[in-house]
């Protein structure tokens, strides 16, 4: 795929690039890397799905609880690393979903939860269920009992758990849980994902030049890709598996992928795949499917209905070769969000905390009341500078892209490329892509980043935005199509954000004198 576009040199140089990114991740992992994370959610899924389970059992555990004949390898391991603390404090599941199934007295069945039950007054027994009616129930009077035989005056309430992310990572390591059960390791599984994003971008930036697209020196490239393996979040989300970054880091590596084979629309049905498996892996990707169709509608920067006879309907070709196999795994998602919650669209994090968490209840997943906390997380969370030790604080809402990855405000230049000589056919025709192409990023950026910005959760328990990771493929694409050739001011803005993410990288989760809530 790569190999047969790429010089000899360019070759070394991915390799090269794979290698260094290897080794610093690896370093600043340190400790990490030699041990499962505390958040074993994928690996609890991968091994239910292995045996014909979409729900788990897992949060009914308790810490060093005496292990059972024939249970997984690793389990109760996982599970005390989890609940306990370094000293020893039992500190509770996190990120795990419920709800509740409800036999009344009439028999009739039901699956959801009490969003108010932690509270008094008459809302307390508003019931929701799945498919989405409420109801009223009191659990105390209107439940019936004796469905267990073992235990004929207990009610029929029984909780379900499950785990609340798209299945995709869990898929992937399969394998490996086969063979390891509990204690596969997910640090080094998320570090070789990170890796092979660094060399992905690489290669991007490779095609780039060669087609005429970017007029970066060999350095400068290599700067660029110094910028996003070590410059962005994608450093401390790299180095510490756990469920929430694996699923960052995956969802990178197979953005890129999905931009590498959409670009100019050249291998829609491959795109297709990658954005498909993005999304079954992030499903804020599901909003940089608008990409393909912009490359398949605008090639070369000009409207397909205005081109040659024959451009449109090769677009339409192409858009349907992106559809098919995206639409095919969009639709195996769909069902298993319905045999989950009894709905094609949700994935459960509506139900973490069995729907009690407050702002999902108040205001709904998406919500605009959300923004301007999420505003400030994303673009101007800044750290506090003081005279004293520990001298740097960060919020754990975390640092905004301004203050994380201030090589960024490069953006917010006027593109530096020079206008084509008009006689150079072959420039002429780069510098259309070039501006095409960047329309395409431009809005592929905006559709992914801007429905986070309106979303319940602002990253929280993060060193820097985290969720940046969604859009980080196209927005760099972007700074490179713009900046096209480094100044020294832009390597040390690039130096300063490899100095900020270091930063993070080493005391993110480790050095809690840091950071504050």
């Amino acid at each position: 795929m790569i190999a047969t576009i790429l010089t000899t040199s360019a070759k070394r140089r991915l390799i090269l690039v794979g290698a260094v990114v290897a080794a610093v991740y690896a370093a600043t992992s340190g400790a990490m890397l030699i041990k499962p994370s505390p958040h074993f959610h994928f690996v609890d899924m991968a091994w239910n799905l292995m045996h014909g389970r979409m729900d788990t059992d897992t949060p009914r555990r308790w810490p060093n609880q005496p292990e059972k004949p024939g249970e997984p390898k690793g389990l109760q391991r996982a599970v005390n690393r989890h609940l306990l603390a370094p000293d020893g404090k039992n500190v509770g599941w996190n990120d795990w979903a419920s709800y509740r199934v409800l036999t009344l007295k009439g028999g009739q069945v039901v699956r959801g939860v009490f969003p108010w039950k932690d509270q008094t007054g008459p809302r307390a027994k508003e019931f929701h269920t799945l498919e989405g009616p409420w109801m009223i129930i009191d659990v105390d009077k209107e439940l019936k009992t004796g469905c267990k035989p073992d235990r004929p005056t207990e009610r029929c309430d029984e909780v379900v758990y499950q785990v609340s992310f798209p299945p995709l990572p869990a898929v992937v390591i399969m394998p490996f849980v086969a063979i390891f059960g509990y204690d596969i390791n997910d640090v080094l599984v998320t570090l070789l994902f990170a890796v092979a994003s660094a060399v992905l971008f690489a290669a991007w930036l490779e095609r780039a030049a060669r087609s005429g697209l970017i007029a970066t020196s060999t350095g400068d490239r290599l700067w660029l890709v110094a910028l996003m393996s070590f410059g962005t979040v994608a450093w401390y989300c790299s180095i510490r598996g756990q469920v929430w970054f694996t699923a960052l880091v995956m969802g990178l590596t197979l953005h890129l992928l999905y931009l590498w084979w959409g670009e100019g629309a050249r291998r829609p049905f491959l795109a297709g795949v990658a954005f498909g498996l993005g999304v079954a892996t992030r499903t804020p990707l599901l909003f940089a499917g608008v990409f393909l169709p912009m490359e398949a509608l605008f090639p070369n920067g000009r409207p397909a209905w205005r081109g040659e006879p024959g451009q449109l309907r090769k677009a339409l070709g192409q858009i349907a070769w992106f559809a098919v196999p995206a639409a095919a795994i969009g639709l195996g998602l769909a069902w298993f969000n319905w045999a989950r919650w009894g709905n094609p669209t949700e994935f459960g994090h509506l139900y973490l905390l069995e729907g009690t968490r407050g702002p999902t209840r108040d205001h709904g997943l998406f919500n605009t009341i959300f923004l301007n906390n999420n505003l400030a997380a994303a673009l101007t969370n800044m750290p506090r500078l003081l005279a004293q030790a520990p001298y740097v604080l960060v919020t754990r809402h975390g640092l905004g892209l301004l203050a994380s990855t201030p090589a960024l405000l490069a953006l917010l230049g006027s593109p530096k490329v020079a206008a084509p000589d008009p006689a150079d056919a072959q420039a002429v025709q780069a510098a259309q892509r070039r501006a095409g192409l960047q329309r395409s990023m431009l809005i592929t950026l905006a559709a992914v980043a801007i429905p986070g910005l309106v979303y319940q959760n602002d990253g929280w328990q993060q060193f820097a935005y985290r969720f940046s990771m969604d859009f980080l493929p196209p927005l760099l694409g972007v700074l490179a199509l713009r900046l096209q050739q480094l100044s020294r001011g832009w390597k040390i803005a690039i130096a300063l954000s490899i100095v900020v993410q270091l930063f993070g990288a080493i005391t993110f989760g480790r050095m809690e004198q840091f950071y504050y809530d």
